[in-house]
């Protein structure tokens, strides 16, 4: 009871607002994240939880439906499109009741303005090689390529919409502290380290949300509590979580498949990572079999490829590393690695430290020393893609088409996904190949010679496919949550 009530004084929350309120007369959502946000710039976000929230905010040109089908991508913003007969040229009809969030009107050019903004950003990007963006009038927007790309539909549905005339009012540090989008959610507050709250935007085009506030509370470690209490509505859980919360007859807890995967870079711009040999060796020292079942409790699925079992390219012929820290002993033995060595420290934030320990230990038993070094979150990220790291444990998630793993694996990326720092002119190569082939049989053969050589290189030590948790309160109607776990509030209502 006191950690309980302790919980509610550092939420700022009362009993009365909510928690025990009738769920079908509740207009209010609350949600719990694990850590703050720094942005929620249309493009220049940086995390899940600024993703998340953003998608609240803004809208986009097209939408992938929530069953997860890709051919089947629906209209938002636009409401249809036409592609040239070579694949070259998209043109966008942009709806003409949109508004952005302070009665402005959102026409063509604040489209172009945005998805240029996403196509030039160091966070995001799209694999497409883009020719031009163009707003012919206010109503048509016209994407060339500069050759064919054919996930580039499913990457417009990435693409936030902001407004290009609010952008060249304010700095920058305004644009992405004080957002307006054209989304059913209105940017109200943040409050660093506790809260950012939103409202419905009574002037969206799709009409207004059933859930009318949304508070998300910064609450790095306690979610399970605050759920059980119903202190919170929603939150993502770690799997530890899950005996807790499957006790309790008012919480549903759903596992949502993702791409991501839960791996271990080494920083190969120091020694002794610059060893493919000394790679090689930590890939066969992780139990990954362990690692599912004492840090996601078996939610997860063992994979050291860097691509995921359900996703475009992978394929069984490819190699996997299994747990053998014999091999590993031998591969550090030929690289002239003693018994002993200190390898400094795994990076990694708070969320992450367990994984850490347990990799830690693997490292030991193959005679190689490390330190764990945690970090406040957004401090971790800063000094993982500055590159200020040896060893680094963290989970990934590069959603969309498989090409998009050319952000961990090619040179133009060292400093932003690119946290092994690899750099090598054939994978850059084979990239670009992939990116231009329209015959899907050659674009297949491609990738599996990119993940064939990023498993023989060792350039990460992959360790498996976690799966997000979401749990909430049982009176929450929700949509379906299809891969990667993406959500939308303006779809949810009390019953």
């Amino acid at each position: 009871m006191k950690k309980a009530a302790t919980l509610i004084a550092a939420l700022g929350l009362t009993l009365g607002l909510g928690a025990f309120a009738f769920a079908a007369e509740r207009t209010d959502i609350n949600i719990a994240i694990d850590s703050d946000i720094e942005s929620l710039h249309p493009s220049d976000w940086n995390t899940t939880n600024e993703k998340n929230i953003g998608d609240q905010i803004y809208d986009t040109l097209m939408y992938v439906p929530m069953d997860g089908n890709e051919e089947k991508i629906e209209p938002r913003i636009a409401s249809g499109y036409t592609m040239s007969d070579d694949g070259l040229v998209y043109t966008f009809t942009i709806r003409d009741d949109v508004t952005f969030h302070d009665g402005s009107a959102l026409t063509a050019e604040d489209c172009a303005f945005s998805v240029q903004l996403y196509i030039d950003s160091e966070y995001q990007g799209t694999s497409a090689d883009v020719g031009s963006v163009e707003a012919a009038d206010d109503t048509t927007l016209v994407v060339t390529l500069n050759a064919p790309f054919a996930p580039f539909l499913a990457d417009i549905c990435s693409m936030h919409i902001g407004s290009k005339a609010y952008h060249d009012a304010v700095s920058e540090e305004e644009y992405m502290s004080n957002p307006i989008g054209s989304g059913p959610y209105k940017f109200v507050s943040h409050a660093i380290d506790t809260n950012v709250i939103l409202e419905a935007y009574d002037g969206y085009y799709r009409g207004e949300p059933s859930i009318k506030n949304v508070t998300y509370y910064v609450i790095k470690t306690t979610a399970p509590q605050a759920l059980m209490s119903n202190q919170v509505d929603f939150a993502e859980v770690d799997a530890s979580a899950l005996p807790m919360l499957e006790a309790i007859p008012d919480v549903v807890v759903t596992p949502v498949p993702t791409s991501g995967y839960t791996h271990l870079v080494m920083n190969m711009e120091k020694a002794p990572f610059d060893d493919v040999r000394v790679r090689q060796a930590i890939n066969y020292a992780i139990n990954r079999e362990n690692v599912v079942n004492v840090i996601y409790e078996g939610e997860a699925e063992v994979n050291s490829n860097i691509c995921a079992k359900t996703r475009y390219g992978y394929s069984d012929d490819q190699f996997q590393y299994t747990y053998d820290p014999e091999k590993a002993k031998e591969l550090l033995a030929e690289a002239g690695v003693e018994e002993g060595t200190d390898l400094g420290t795994i990076l990694c934030a708070e969320k992450y430290s367990n994984l850490a320990t347990v990799l830690q230990a693997d490292l030991k038993a193959v005679g190689l020393n490390a330190e764990i070094e945690v970090k406040e979150f957004n401090a971790y990220i800063g000094q993982l893609t500055s590159g200020d790291f040896t060893l680094c444990a963290l989970e990934m998630t590069l959603e969309g088409d498989t090409q998009m793993l050319e952000y961990a694996l090619t040179t133009p990326f060292i400093g932003m996904a690119n946290n092994a720092r690899y750099s090598d002119e054939t994978m850059d190569e084979l990239f670009e190949q992939a990116r231009v082939e329209p015959d899907n049989e050659a674009r297949l053969a491609l990738f599996d010679q990119i993940l064939n050589k990023a498993q023989d290189e060792a350039i990460y030590a992959v360790i498996c496919n976690p799966q997000i948790l979401y749990a909430y309160n049982k009176n929450l109607t929700t949509t379906e949550f299809v891969l990667e776990g993406n959500y939308y509030l303006f779809d949810y209502a009390w019953n």
